[in-house]
């Protein structure tokens, strides 16, 4: 019987699913103790919090590079644990680098590993996939192609549809009506992507401002990053509401575009329904390796679940004022454009779901692991990605 359950994440969209997955598995069976590494949304779900994700939001080759020290110590500090005070299973959300080190530890001390929010080796070259096989009991995939490729190397793995259908209220969302003057800002949930974005955005928003005062602009605040830092990026002659967290839902659905960093965001409106220009940016050595390791043609979940490009990405060199002024300024004079793009992301909510992923993988982690792998989906079965 699973009685207490460690829940490992490290960055802002990895914790709101971690903590929507937490609050699930206490309501399926509520004596269940859960513990682990995140932040506010998996705290607010009733988890012990004892490692604040904090410690390893790194964002660019630098930040990295000199983080190591603190990130070997921090997996010791969680092993540790472990030993004194031993899960009986233990749930690894996204971020590979970190959490597969620490699934080799927690399958040498003979603790069950599930994956949610499968790591995107189908997106990137890197190593991994020996450690999914060997250490990990089952994988819980968000995306509908992912169980495929996980079975054809070996991997446990079972699709059970992407958490936002659970956690995004779509259906009260579908009643609010887009406001044509609107344009949301999303420029990201970590410091070093917001510096890089969101004076890009701040540019691009002043020109369409200038050649039409009656637009408004609205930037979503992730957790735990301050209003002021968002300032610091933002004229001042330049009106703009800043929106909590809580409320970046509804400014998505009421904006009639959305300027966006690249990652779970483009697929929360992408699902919401909100036609959206994906920009994102790295140092030059991260950007370098990671042109070098990239398999998908597309970064977007939005283009990836299409295979197409239905979002337009300005990445690196790409993403500029002029780029992203250019392309709202299209939208906002064609309105019937942005009309049959809505229309089109209608598909996406079919092609992510069906909804009750969350359920699933709490069902899946809750009960014993076995040694037979579970059927191909209907849902997954006829999807190959494809490659550049």
């Amino acid at each position: 019987m699973i009685r207490k359950i460690w829940i490992n994440c490290s960055e802002a969209s990895g914790d709101m699913c971690a903590g929507a997955l937490a609050g699930e598995i206490r309501r399926q069976s509520p004596a269940v103790a859960i513990s682990g590494m995140g932040g506010p949304a998996l705290s607010a779900a009733g988890a012990e919090v004892r490692f604040p994700m904090s410690r390893i939001c790194f964002s660019g080759f630098r930040d990295v590079l000199f983080g190591l020290p603190g990130v070997f110590r921090l997996q010791r500090e969680i092993a540790g644990v472990w030993e004194k005070d031993r899960p009986d299973a233990v749930v690894m959300v996204d971020c590979p680098d970190f959490n597969l080190p620490l699934a080799k530890t927690a399958h040498s001390l003979g603790i069950p590993v599930y994956y949610f929010i499968a790591p995107q080796f189908w997106a990137w070259r890197q190593q991994g996939i020996r450690t999914m096989r060997e250490c990990v009991s089952r994988i819980c995939c968000a995306l509908p192609f992912e169980p495929r490729y996980f079975r054809n190397r070996g991997c446990r793995a079972q699709f059970v549809g992407h958490p936002l259908l659970d956690i995004i209220p779509l259906q009260s969302l579908d009643g609010l009506a887009p406001d044509p003057s609107r344009i949301g800002i999303m420029p990201g949930s970590r410091g070093k992507e917001i510096s890089f974005l969101l004076p890009v955005f701040a540019a691009a928003a002043a020109r369409l401002y200038r050649d039409n005062p009656s637009l408004t602009f609205h930037i979503a605040r992730a957790p735990g990053i301050q209003r002021d830092f968002l300032k610091r990026f933002w004229p001042e002659n330049l009106p703009a509401a800043v929106v909590e967290p809580e409320g970046r839902y509804r400014m998505i659905r009421q904006s009639c575009l959305m300027l966006s960093a690249s990652g779970t965001a483009t697929l929360e409106t992408a699902l919401i329904g909100t036609p959206t220009i994906v920009a994102y940016k790295l140092d030059r050595p991260a950007a370098y390796i990671a042109r070098k390791l990239a398999y998908s043609k597309f970064i977007s979940l939005t283009n990836i679940l299409f295979q197409r490009e239905v979002f337009p990405e300005l990445l690196q060199e790409h993403a500029t004022a002029d780029n992203c002024c250019r392309q709202a300024a299209a939208w906002l004079q064609r309105p019937e454009a942005l009309g049959r793009l809505r229309n089109t992301l209608r598909e996406v909510r079919a092609i992510a779901g069906p909804p009750g992923g969350l359920r699933g993988a709490a069902k899946a982690i809750l009960r014993r692991p076995g040694p037979v792998m579970s059927r191909p989906s209907a849902a997954g079965a006829g999807w190959e990605l494809q490659e550049s």
